[in-house]
């Protein structure tokens, strides 16, 4: 088993201003570091070993992380780099997995924990839970009894079209998983298979309320609170030609389209590309009767050729579109194409003095990421598999660009990328600039204990596998599977 241990030398602290952005990007690259702000909270894991997890923010589009660390004085190393699996108002789903456990750790981070603070919990073993019950991914979770207690909730399959089960577990210590059979009500003309969806996603929609997205299709709406509610089926906007066109549901749709919930509404965005038909030079076909006298050479019979379409991109669209949980229909937002962006200004990586104006039409451009207000940020290349990438600030009720920041793509692709919507910040009521703090607070950070099973379990090892050991890279790369992954390739835990 590889393992990465170690500490990572953390960016610069970035200032901003909490009174204009509640809402972040979350970059899912974790840094493990022995960091601690204001937003620090700690925690034991299953062999009584402390843990603990520090959030960084920034305005956006700039990238905001995260830290994680194992204090103890036998430099435990991580297994792979812990990730933030998903993350709703004021909570994150945290996936740890260290080299003393044959399984992930899951914790719960809530920025407004029991007492008003920050806080880590240890939750009860998923993975355990899912040898018998095959969960779905993404997990949801909701707050309730003024934050002092969670749910934590989980689909599975039920044994027919558009049926699935619930499965549900308090926070409570002496809390078991529940199971019930969801019952899907369906819009009418769709079909039980309308409803047969593939979740990449989970928001929450308001008390006890969670919706599972399928970007193609729809979401699986329930009450995890309510054990008596009945669970409905809310089906996504009609697919934009082009996009229906070459997708057709066949890969992920991350790179067209993203879903959030802000202002009491639903929103949709989509982004498709603009194509235009390339030209094609037809061979001139003789006609016999111009022809004064025929040539043998000239006679073979040529079958009819077929020309394949080729298509250029020429620019691309996007709109977005709203609906309450009343509705029975999605409503147009707004609209935006590239020729309406004109010149778009790129600053260099590493902040060099000369930025690259570019028509933003001619950019490589995919993953919309919808912001709470009308704010959609977009990611961008000058052309396929460079290493210098850039998130761009959309307006999309005024049509213009706004701030465009530089980052490296180093491990990853502009479909694909590495952050998620995070709305942490807004719930944190000290601002964590990346200071660090002078001395650990017990409460946060609990000592560590069972050091004697650890150093068991460590023996267990072989010498092969503590040779493998590498030190750890100053960033590890980790896409967050809760929101990206293959539509036709479903994960469960």
């Amino acid at each position: 088993m590889s393992a990465v241990h170690g500490s990572a030398r953390l960016p610069p602290p970035v200032a901003r201003n909490p009174l204009l952005h509640d809402s972040g990007l979350l970059n899912s690259t974790t840094f493990i570091s022995d960091h601690r702000n204001e937003t620090t909270a700690g925690t034991l894991t299953r062999a009584g070993l402390t843990i603990q997890v520090s959030f960084v923010f920034a305005d956006p589009p700039r990238l905001s992380y995260f830290c994680v660390y194992c204090l103890n004085r036998y430099e435990i190393p991580f297994a792979k780099a812990p990730k933030v699996v998903s993350s709703v108002e004021d909570t994150a789903l945290i996936q740890v997995l260290l080299t003393t456990e044959d399984s992930p750790q899951y914790f719960l981070y809530r920025a407004r924990g029991p007492n008003g603070r920050p806080s880590l919990d240890l939750l009860p073993d998923i993975h355990r839970y899912s040898q018998t019950e095959i969960l779905c991914v993404p997990l949801g979770f909701v707050s309730h009894d003024n934050h002092k207690q969670f749910v934590m909730a989980a689909l599975s399959y039920g044994t027919w079209d558009g049926e699935y089960n619930l499965h549900t577990i308090g926070s409570n210590p002496d809390s078991t998983w529940s199971k019930k059979l969801l019952q899907v009500e369906i819009p009418n003309g769709l079909t039980a298979n309308s409803a047969l969806i593939e979740p990449t996603k989970v928001i929450a929609l308001g008390g006890g309320l969670l919706g599972w997205v399928d970007l193609w299709k729809g979401m699986v709406i329930c009450d995890v609170l309510n054990p008596a509610a009945k669970a409905y089926f809310v089906p996504m906007p009609k697919l934009l030609p082009n996009n229906n066109e070459l997708y057709g549901n066949q890969y992920s749709a991350r790179p067209l389209r993203d879903i959030t919930v802000s202002r009491d509404y639903i929103r949709c965005v989509e982004f498709e590309q603009v194509l235009k038909l390339r030209p094609t030079t037809v061979p001139a076909v003789t006609d016999p009767w111009d022809m004064d006298e025929l040539q043998d050479s000239e006679l073979a019979i040529v079958p009819p050729q077929e020309e394949e379409e080729v298509y250029d991109v020429v620019g691309w669209r996007l709109i977005t579109w709203y609906r309450s949980l009343t509705w029975n229909g999605w409503r147009k937002g707004s609209m935006v194409h590239s020729d309406d962006l004109g010149i778009i200004s790129l600053p260099q990586l590493g902040g060099g003095s000369c930025p690259l104006n570019e028509p933003f039409k001619n950019l490589k451009t995919a993953s919309p990421t919808l912001s709470d207000d009308d704010v959609v940020y977009l990611v961008c290349m000058l052309k396929e598999d460079d290493q210098a990438v850039w998130i761009a600030t959309i307006d999309t009720r005024s049509k213009s660009v706004g701030e465009v920041v530089p980052f490296s793509a180093e491990g990853t692709v502009i479909y694909d990328p590495t952050f998620i919507p995070c709305v942490l910040s807004k719930y944190l009521d000290a601002k964590s600039d990346g200071s660090q703090g002078g001395k650990r607070n017990a409460s946060h950070v609990p000592h560590s204990r069972n050091i004697s099973k650890w150093k068991k379990q460590r023996q267990l090892l072989s010498q092969a596998e503590l040779e493998e050991q590498q030190p750890l890279p100053h960033l590890l790369q980790h896409s967050s599977a809760a929101v990206v992954m293959p539509v036709n390739s479903p994960q469960c835990v």
